[in-house]
């Protein structure tokens, strides 16, 4: 028997367990030299620079309120009820002919009006009230609708003069129809 025919058994069986891809006893191996622990190597390393300032944020501005459009006005209701002797009165404008008409279809198309809320209703109810329901109508075919009751408090005035100028009108001059653009046939509508 040889001395050798183990150890060459056991390097064929480690090459054949590397070959195969099977771990094996390892082969031969060479051993690792000893080595003695080396003093810590300082590396000088750049300083460090401090961070540059942060520049704070600017603040944050609340945005502002967002402002309606002025919308032109083209007719006006106010219903009134209630009072003293109860009843209802209508008051209705369509177009302008004067100043007053034209400053309520100014004060309907303008921005404080359209910022009205629904109602304006006081927390207790008040006997001989009026009651005010206000209808604008726009040349874009949208309407605002407010509900006003006397002596509520918070109303806003542009919605109080739109209720005097529209329940205290002049009545037209209708003495001279001359300037009208329509003729009529006589006996109209009856004929």
């Amino acid at each position: 028997m040889s001395r050798f025919p183990l150890r060459s058994a056991a390097l064929l069986a480690g090459l054949a367990g590397i070959v195969c891809g099977v771990a094996g006893p390892a082969a031969a191996t060479e051993p690792v030299p000893a080595t003695t622990p080396a003093a810590p190597v300082v590396v000088a390393s750049p300083p460090i620079k401090p961070a540059p300032p942060v520049k704070a944020a600017p603040p944050i501005k609340a945005a502002p309120p967002i402002k309606l459009a002025a919308k032109r006005a083209i007719a006006v209701v106010v219903v009134r009820t209630g009072g003293l002797r109860g009843g209802q009165s209508v008051f209705t404008q369509v177009g302008s002919v004067n100043r007053q008409q034209a400053a309520v279809l100014r004060l309907a198309g303008s921005p404080a009006f359209q910022a009205l809320r629904p109602k304006y209703v006081p927390a207790t109810p008040g006997a001989d009230r009026y009651t005010y329901r206000i209808e604008a109508g726009y040349r874009d075919h949208s309407k605002k609708r407010v509900l006003v009751v006397d002596g509520a408090p918070g109303t806003p005035q542009v919605v109080l003069d739109v209720i005097r100028l529209m329940t205290n009108m002049d009545t037209p001059d209708l003495a001279d129809l001359s300037g009208l653009p329509v003729r009529f046939p006589p006996g109209f509508p009856f004929n």
